[in-house]
């Protein structure tokens, strides 16, 4: 077994790497939780399946990002059904679709297309997901909504193990990336506020370590959100530019973004903080020359 095989004892498996998957097998029958970045990432849990003397039947997608659903068309290739979320699962069968989402909409730039934010294949049929138990290879599972990081995700629960996709990051992540990518950072602090009272015995992230307790993380990523929020808002002294919003932000947190990828990744962040600050209303937005402008309300 590899040494980052982690065995709960229960049926319930997980392989961390740079993207963690998750594993359930009992009785020959076996479904994953999300496929990594690539396919040499699902190869490794097809094999540490087949260890198990168990067949996989089915994978689950949390979220459709690249680096959890990049290995997702090498298992359907072997005829598994996959499963996800319906909107997260738009971009694992079209993966040009991330790309275009950081890009604005418009055609991606060379650097958004490395396969950190366009997966290297596609799915073809991705049967569609909601929150509540379901039942797939015989085994027992209940979805659990966890919108923030991204608009759809679902954390899939076995017995006492949540897999809870990238619901929160680990401490090495907040002091390395410390401008958490987010969609909606209002819906995300209230699933993290909800994190704190599901009764399961174990966590397992898309990153970093499996926990058993899950109030620390989650305090810690929702105490960085709000901080990014606040300094969104303190760069509204003067009405400026989302741009400017986020340099602003960068500077509090001495972050140098060294490529355009890592630069529109946490502008989407700033959007979020943004329309959070809006829907409070505490900023506004307006134009003023051909500039959108923000500024407090």
């Amino acid at each position: 077994m590899s040494a980052n095989w982690l065995d709960f004892g229960t049926g319930a498996y997980a392989l961390l790497g740079g993207s963690n998957i998750g594993v359930i097998a009992r009785e020959g029958r076996a479904i994953m939780i999300d496929a990594g970045l690539d396919r040499s990432t699902a190869k490794k849990a097809w094999r540490q399946i087949e260890t198990l003397g168990a067949r996989l039947e089915a994978l689950v997608i949390t979220h459709g990002h690249a680096d959890h659903f990049g290995g997702a068309g090498w298992i359907a290739e072997r005829g598994i059904p996959i499963y996800a979320p319906a909107l997260e699962g738009v971009f694992a069968m079209h993966p040009l679709l991330e790309p275009l989402f950081l890009y604005g909409g418009a055609a991606p730039i060379r650097e958004l297309q490395g396969k950190f934010t366009l997966a290297q294949d596609s799915v073809p049929h991705i049967k569609a997901l909601t929150p509540g138990a379901l039942t797939l290879a015989g085994l027992a599972l209940n979805l659990i909504p966890l919108p923030g990081h991204a608009p759809a995700q679902l954390g899939v629960a076995y017995g006492d193990v949540l897999y809870c996709g990238d619901v929160v990051f680990p401490e090495e992540t907040l002091a390395r990336h410390p401008i958490l990518f987010c969609t909606d950072l209002d819906a995300w602090l209230e699933t993290l506020d909800g994190l704190l009272v599901l009764p399961y015995a174990r966590f397992v992230p898309g990153h970093g370590e499996s926990v058993t307790e899950i109030a620390p993380l989650a305090k810690a990523n929702a105490a960085r959100l709000q901080e990014i929020r606040d300094q969104a808002w303190a760069a509204l002294a003067d009405p400026c530019e989302s741009g400017a919003v986020l340099r602003a932000v960068a500077a509090h947190f001495d972050v140098t973004f060294a490529a355009p990828q890592f630069y529109l990744l946490a502008l989407t962040t700033i959007h979020a903080a943004l329309t959070s600050l809006q829907r409070a209303g505490a900023a506004a937005v307006e134009m003023a020359e051909n500039r959108m402008l923000w500024r407090r309300s």
